[in-house]
């Protein structure tokens, strides 16, 4: 070795094997005692659940899932994402604890309250924000416009779908009684094309993307288009806490919003990638008689429906998650509470800031660039070696 102090080699002194035993002794205490002495340890990632109000995993809303392989969340958070049965029981998975953020439970939220049930649920963000609820009908249907369901038979996912708050609203707006409309759950996709077609029921209501995916499924639709005087009604599709672990962990709150972001972004910046990864992720919502490529193809048109009420800027509201007091004030006008319920007892904006402060345009550029391999293998390789702008 060298010594510094005179400037000359010396041979360095020979250790024992029992001093070199316990410097290796030393070395391990010495790690062990760290997190016990102040110094910082490294933690393991949070892991999170996402709840999703569908089970049918359609691309049409692929958002929902496909920032995890991705990469989206950043490394302090470890989140799955969990199909429901709808809104009902999302949320209460949610208040049990079983899930860390729901979707789409806004309807089930309010209508709670209104009937004087308080529940400890906070809103930092509504990512949809715009109609997305559709009435359709097949192509010789006599009905042409939404007065013409009187004492019709409409089916919907499950009663517990958003859309049965929406078509009874729609109701009172062209002077039905929304009593007079029969309201069946068919269930979603072949299942609700087969309720159409045989004649179970005489309409659908469903959303956006599932109209998107029955036309790709070959079913004949004709939309039935709204009323005039619904052209300002938003939706507020909402992403929602507990209170109690938002309140205590809203630094992992802001984590789980802002890779739910990205991952929105990626799907409109490139629908193919995300229909590929999400088919990647869940082969089970593949339609069933069609080749693969045709099936992309539909998916992509679906979430091409979807984009413009999931865009950043949509109406006045220029930031993500953003959903200002008029929009509120409309949305529970259609949902039929008004005078019943306040909204702004569970949304807050106090994330907006930090959820909106990344580099979209980076962003943007890296999810075109993406091109899904072809086979499963090369897509796992592939995933892994991402590296995402976060």
């Amino acid at each position: 070795m060298v010594d510094h102090k005179y400037g000359i080699a010396r041979e360095a002194p020979r250790t024992s094997g029992c001093s070199r035993v316990l410097a290796v002794m030393v070395v391990t205490a010495a790690a062990l005692l760290m997190p016990l002495l102040g110094a910082p340890a490294v933690s393991a990632p949070k892991k999170v659940v996402i709840g999703a109000s569908s089970r049918s995993f359609n691309p049409g809303f692929s958002n929902m899932w496909i920032g995890i392989p991705l990469g989206l969340y950043g490394k302090d958070i470890t989140p799955e994402t969990v199909g429901t049965q709808g809104a009902a029981e999302n949320l209460q998975l949610m208040l049990s604890g079983q899930v860390t953020m729901s979707t789409g439970v806004q309807e089930v939220l309010f209508n709670a309250t209104a009937e004087g049930s308080q529940l400890p649920v906070v809103i930092p963000c509504v990512y949809l924000r715009g109609l997305i609820h559709r009435v359709s009908v097949l192509p010789g249907s006599p009905i042409q416009s939404y007065s013409d369901l009187k004492g019709k038979r409409i089916g919907v996912p499950t009663l517990a779908y958003g859309g049965v708050p929406y078509i009874k609203f729609a109701a009172r707006q062209v002077g039905i009684d929304p009593d007079s409309i029969e309201l069946a759950a068919v269930g979603d996709g072949q299942q609700a094309a087969a309720a159409l077609t045989t004649g179970r029921v005489d309409a659908l209501v469903n959303a956006d993307v599932d109209v998107a995916q029955l036309i790709g499924l070959g079913v004949k639709l004709r939309v039935v288009p709204p009323p005039e005087n619904m052209k300002d009604v938003a939706n507020a599709y909402v992403f929602a806490f507990s209170r109690s672990w938002y309140e205590a962990n809203k630094k992992d709150a802001a984590l789980i919003l802002k890779g739910m972001i990205r991952a929105i972004i990626v799907m409109l910046e490139n629908p193919e990638a995300a229909v590929r990864i999400s088919y990647y992720m869940h082969p089970e919502a593949i339609p069933a008689g069609v080749p693969f490529d045709e099936a992309v193809v539909s998916a992509i048109k679906t979430i091409k429906i979807r984009a413009p009420v999931i865009e950043r800027v949509v109406g006045t509201s220029n930031k993500w998650c953003d959903f200002p007091s008029n929009a509120w004030k409309k949305y529970i006008e259609m949902v039929g509470l008004q005078r019943k319920v306040d909204p702004t007892k569970f949304y807050t904006d106090e994330l907006i800031d930090e959820v909106n402060d990344f580099d979209e345009p980076k962003l943007r550029a890296w999810a075109r660039s993406l091109k899904v391999p072809a086979t499963e293998s090369e897509i796992q390789v592939w995933l892994k070696s991402l590296n995402p702008p976060l």
